[in-house]
């Protein structure tokens, strides 16, 4: 274990949860975190959003190797249509089907620079990919070390840079902007989707950073509370808003369960096989991946297909035109205003 976590999530609207179309997933024993933000004017953009999440903690792609990338992209998208009755979508839904759905996606991946005589570390070296406007803050002490990947509050616009679930033969546009920094035990890493990061950017640019530590003991329910008012008072975007707080600590093995002792005889035979994390979850829990992600990617690559009456009521909306992807920067950005 190379983290510990707290996580809060909000929909756009608080009253449609199925509505919500961010995704983050977590595996903290192999120090990966990943975090989307799914395109709403597009279709099934959530589903796609944590499709790619899961996956990415469960195995992350070597963005070195085009064609590994590529096949990477190619299995999750045939996941994603593979998992849609087609049957079920409606006359407007059917043409939104030929661009797919859209995320941006930012990930990191903590590996050990430093390790005791046990060979477990106790310091890493932090990588993190991004292509978007969902955002990393790395804090030290309380103190603001960079964030990442965007520079200002200008660079968040309406169309951000998006991996597509359909094969556009754009992919060639895909250009994940890429950080490396130290992290140390005690070091807080902050990760947001758009509404929460530009908020916390202008907040920044204005001289007010956020005291991001502040919500670590902070329940679900004032966290929501703070985000309505928010919105209400117009300084931050109406938007799905996710947050995930991750406080770095000095590995720690993996605990070992007794699942006999945890469950009880009564409870698992032989004839009746323990329940699949989707079959263990209620449905609005499958919203968030806080677990390690291998066995939840496979429950989604071979559940039951989506349902699409969830979008029938809605109007068609025009999609986004699929932009340009950022280019490689390596910047270092510091936590004072830019200039």
């Amino acid at each position: 274990m190379r983290f510990e976590s707290r996580t809060f999530w909000l929909p756009k609207d608080a009253d449609e949860t199925a509505q919500y179309q961010d995704a983050y997933a977590l595996d903290a024993e192999n120090g990966r975190a990943a975090i989307a933000d799914g395109v709403s004017s597009a279709i099934f953009s959530g589903p796609w959003a944590r499709l790619l999440t899961l996956g990415i903690v469960a195995q992350p792609p070597d963005l070195n190797d085009t064609a590994a990338f590529q096949a990477w992209l190619a299995e999750n998208r045939a996941a994603w249509i593979n998992s849609i009755d087609t049957s079920k979508l409606t006359w407007y839904q059917r043409p939104k089907m030929v661009d797919g759905a859209m995320t941006t996606l930012l990930w990191l991946e903590l590996s050990p620079a430093e390790t005791n005589a046990a060979g477990l570390a106790t310091s890493y070296h932090l990588q993190s990919f991004a292509i978007g406007d969902s955002c990393l803050f790395h804090l030290r002490g309380g103190e603001l070390l960079y964030w990442f990947p965007l520079e200002s509050s200008g660079d968040f616009g309406l169309n951000p840079a998006v991996v597509a679930s359909v094969d556009r033969q754009l992919d060639h546009l895909l250009a994940f902007k890429n950080r490396a920094h130290d992290c140390l035990p005690g070091d807080l890493l902050v990760l947001a989707t758009d509404a929460v990061a530009l908020w916390a950017v202008e907040r920044l640019e204005a001289g007010e950073a956020v005291d991001w530590s502040r919500y670590w003991d902070c329940s679900d329910e004032d966290w929501r509370a703070e985000i309505d008012a928010a919105r209400d008072a117009k300084q931050m975007r109406f938007d799905d808003s996710t947050l995930v707080l991750l406080r770095v600590i000095e590995e720690r093995p993996a605990p070992t369960v007794d699942y006999d002792e945890l469950l009880g005889p009564a409870l698992i035979t032989d004839d009746e096989p323990l329940p699949t994390l989707t079959e263990a979850i209620v449905p609005d829990e499958a919203l968030r991946f806080d677990a390690p992600a291998t066995e939840a990617v496979d429950e989604i690559r071979v559940g039951e297909t989506l349902d699409v009456a969830a979008d029938a009521d809605e109007p068609a909306i025009p999609l986004a035109e699929e932009t340009a992807a950022f280019e490689v920067d390596d910047h270092d950005h510091t936590g004072s205003p830019p200039t």
